[in-house]
């Protein structure tokens, strides 16, 4: 019996790493833009809101490589980073599906050599403009035929659909899909996988809060739901379940 293929699919902020890049920028870079974040998050869309405030941190002068140094502070627990290792070494793909943006996103994973590990990234896209503004749009556009999603998605991106249209044009089956998220737009993509899989759940989050307010939405989702706390946890949790595995591969391989 050969080794099962997975899938290993990690939301971005406060789950592969441990901070808000979109807030992270501007807390680092720029004090009043942060406190711009919290006085128009409830007014503007998300992203068009981050769109904007980097429009003005490029008039304040702070320039690509300045974004791209404070981006290299964000903190990436080595755990982490283990985790991602131990799950491409049993098999695993790995991709990233995430509301922040690619540019974050790539500038996060190369500062700390695992972009290698990463075989897709689904998020907003981001591109440096040619005077050296970054430019951030909506994965799907306020132009765009909307969702229609029933779930709590954000207007620009419902994971859940994502997830399924990645799964429907991958050329490999998978056998087991992980899922490992923090907030209430990770609900979505849950209820979209089987019960061979599994939903990791960040302990202290809104995912957490929203499964435990809403007992309905926990019907909704087929897979086993594990709770984590931080990397380390996590890390365990992944070293576990991958070795359970490949013992019971060894054992269907000795039976006769």
């Amino acid at each position: 019996m050969a080794s099962s293929k997975r899938l290993a699919v990690f939301d971005f902020d406060w789950s592969l790493i441990d901070a808000n890049s979109d807030v992270w920028i501007f807390d680092d870079l720029s004090k009043d833009l942060s406190l711009k974040i919290t006085a128009l998050h409830r007014q503007l869309q998300w992203t068009d809101l981050i769109d904007l405030l980097l429009g003005e941190l490029y008039q304040k002068g702070i320039n690509k490589e300045q974004i791209q140094e404070s981006l290299a502070k964000i903190p990436f627990s080595p755990s982490m980073i283990e985790t991602l290792r131990v799950m491409k070494n049993g098999n695993a793909d790995i991709i990233i599906l995430s509301d922040a943006n690619s540019i974050f996103i790539e500038t996060i994973l190369n500062a700390y050599g695992v972009h290698h590990l990463v075989s897709a990234i689904i998020t907003n896209p981001a591109a440096w403009d040619e005077n050296g503004r970054l430019r951030v749009q909506r994965l799907i556009k306020a132009t765009d035929e909307p969702h229609n999603c029933l779930n709590d998605c954000s207007v620009n991106m419902c994971k859940g659909r994502e997830l399924e249209i990645y799964l429907a044009s991958s050329p490999v089956k998978y056998d087991k899909v992980f899922y490992v998220g923090d907030s209430v737009n990770d609900f979505c993509p849950a209820t979209k996988m089987t019960s061979n899989d599994t939903v990791l759940v960040r302990k202290g989050f809104r995912l957490e809060k929203y499964l435990n307010d809403k007992l309905s939405a926990t019907t909704k989702i087929k897979s086993k739901i594990v709770y984590w706390n931080d990397a380390e946890n996590i890390l365990q949790i992944i070293k576990n379940e991958f070795a359970n595995e490949e013992l019971q591969i060894s054992r269907n391989r000795n039976v006769r």
